[in-house]
C-alpha cells in the first residue's frame, strides 16, 4: 500500500510533462509525437490493475480502507484523460 501511495502520482506527472512537450508541435509533428502519450497511459493502466488487486485483497480481508480506491483513482486519471482526449476532443 505504501508503494501504491507514491507510485500513483507517477502517471499523472508523466502525463503533464508529455502534454507540455507535445503541445509545442503543430500538424504532423503532433501526430508524430503522439506515441509518447502512450507511456503514461500504459504505466497508468499497470498501476490501476495493481490498485484493483489491492482493493480486492482488502475487501477479501474485510478491511477496505479509503486510501486504496483513492490511489487507484489518482493513478487512473491519466488513462481517463487519454480516453476522453481520444474519443471526445
Amino acid at each position: 500500500m505504501i508503494a501504491l501511495r507514491w507510485l500513483c502520482w507517477m502517471p499523472l506527472i508523466l502525463l503533464g510533462v508529455t502534454e507540455v512537450y507535445v503541445s509545442r508541435f503543430d500538424g504532423w509533428g503532433a501526430w508524430a509525437a503522439a506515441p509518447i502519450l502512450l507511456v503514461p497511459g500504459v504505466i497508468s493502466f499497470a498501476i490501476v490493475i495493481w490498485g484493483v488487486f489491492e482493493c480486492v485483497s482488502e475487501i477479501r480481508a474485510g478491511k477496505l480502507s479509503q486510501a486504496a480506491p483513492m490511489y487507484t483513482l489518482i493513478a487512473g486519471l491519466p488513462l481517463l484523460w487519454l480516453i476522453i482526449r481520444r474519443f471526445f476532443v
